[in-house]
């Protein structure tokens, strides 16, 4: 008992039973492909229990292959561990008390669990935590080619690789000089954060000059959803409050890019990486929350907890959270009349959500086969990729993201399991 931190076990309480609130007054659920349907739960026409079983069977994939074994990886919390269950929570129970109190004691609850499975972890005759911690390595250094790849994607071959180049040089030319002189101090820039900011300057330039206009579309159109979403803001500001806070404390992260930074103590890269969430998916949350009435929990995405990440202190957080929570809210018909005007603009969130995922794919395969090496050397290469492959072949019952931690992970129990067994020396 001497080891939970229960300040930690407290705000998570918090935050899975007040989302659990908020998906089961219908005010707001975190999952993308949820918040469409979520009329039909409104209106009468689909029962809780249909709906439930949509929730939990587009989401449960993403809390156990996806975010839960990232968790393990790095020690902190990725965000859909809690919102996800809270959207299943909350709409498969019609008591607004019994549900709260179910999330409450949920999201306290998986803090302890995932602390103490890592704490047993470090207690096995092969400590393979740090080995395992290094699954996140690969996406530190790769995660900064997103824009290359967004713009190619959007603008073609041509200027991704112009992209590509200009991110590449400014990433050498800040190793080139680091560190600098200011005032009588070194101070060293980040190499990733410089080659970041070149390339998505670089998007935003092209996507500037795309002279495509979309048609206005007509202020009643979801006048009634806007309405129904601004009518609960007072419901939403302190959701902004306690994500920001949880983010303070560096307990918590929007997705694995920023969890791994989180991991190596670049607060400073993990909140740039969370802004530019936001940029990816402000038109996906605000489309489908015009057209249901239903707002994202977390808002824009990862925002809210980049702004706790910079924060100095709790109290600022969590204002800074519910203000910017505020601010999403009362801007939403502005902003839906903006991207509709300007279609590059919203094409290019979708791009780079497509961007960052193929990253992912990618580094955490390079991730868990190094920390599959670090645990048992070429038997552990040997089950990580032969466990990835074998899970694409057979349709991707685990998220592919996922597959190679979890084999990862799986390296580790077995190496263990040998080490007991004496076949593998300790």
């Amino acid at each position: 008992m001497n080891n939970i931190d229960f300040l930690k076990v407290l705000i998570f309480a918090a935050m899975g039973g007040y989302a659990t609130f908020l998906a089961n007054k219908c005010i707001a659920v975190y999952h993308d492909g949820l918040r469409p349907i979520m009329p039909e739960l409104i209106n009468g026409n689909m029962s809780r229990k249909e709906i439930s079983g949509i929730a939990f069977a587009i989401s449960i994939g993403f809390i156990t292959g996806f975010a839960m074994p990232i968790t393990i990886a790095t020690g902190i919390i990725v965000i859909h561990i809690i919102l996800l269950t809270a959207d299943i929570i909350g709409v498969s129970i019609k008591n607004t008390w019994v549900a709260v109190i179910a999330g409450t004691i949920y999201g306290g609850a998986v803090t302890i669990v995932l602390d103490s499975i890592i704490a047993l972890f470090d207690k096995l005759p092969v400590n393979f935590l740090d080995a395992l911690a290094s699954v996140g390595d690969p996406i530190i250094y790769a995660f900064v080619a997103f824009p290359a790849i967004a713009v190619t994607y959007q603008f073609g071959k041509k200027k991704g690789i112009i992209t590509f180049i200009i991110s590449l040089l400014g990433r050498i030319g800040v190793e080139r000089i680091n560190p600098i002189n200011i005032a009588n101090s070194e101070v060293s820039l980040s190499p990733e954060g410089i080659a970041m900011l070149c390339g998505m300057v670089c998007l935003i330039i092209f996507a500037s000059k795309d002279k495509t206009r979309g048609d206005d579309v007509s202020d009643n159109l979801f006048a009634d959803n806007v309405a129904r979403i601004k009518g609960n803001i007072w419901y939403l500001l302190p959701m902004g409050a306690i994500l920001s806070v949880a983010a303070f404390y560096q307990w918590v992260a929007g997705e694995p890019i920023a969890d791994a930074l989180l991991a190596k103590g670049d607060i400073t890269s993990a909140a740039i990486v969370a802004f530019i969430q936001a940029t990816a998916f402000l038109p996906l949350i605000i489309t489908t929350a015009l057209v249901s009435g239903v707002y994202g929990t977390n808002g824009w995405c990862d925002w809210l907890l980049g702004l706790g990440y910079i924060a100095p202190n709790p109290i600022i957080a969590g204002l800074l959270g519910a203000g910017a929570m505020g601010f999403e809210v009362t801007s939403l018909g502005k902003i839906s009349k903006f991207l509709n005007k300007f279609p590059a603009l919203k094409l290019s969130g979708d791009n780079i959500r497509t961007a960052m995922t193929t990253i992912l794919e990618i580094a955490l395969l390079v991730g868990g086969i190094n920390a599959g090496f670090q645990i048992w050397q070429g038997t552990g290469i040997f089950i990580v990729v032969g466990l990835y492959i074998l899970n694409d072949i057979c349709g991707r019952p685990v998220i592919k993201m996922a597959a190679a931690p979890i084999a990862a992970i799986l390296v580790g129990i077995l190496a263990n399991i040998a080490a007991l067994c004496g076949m593998l020396p300790v």
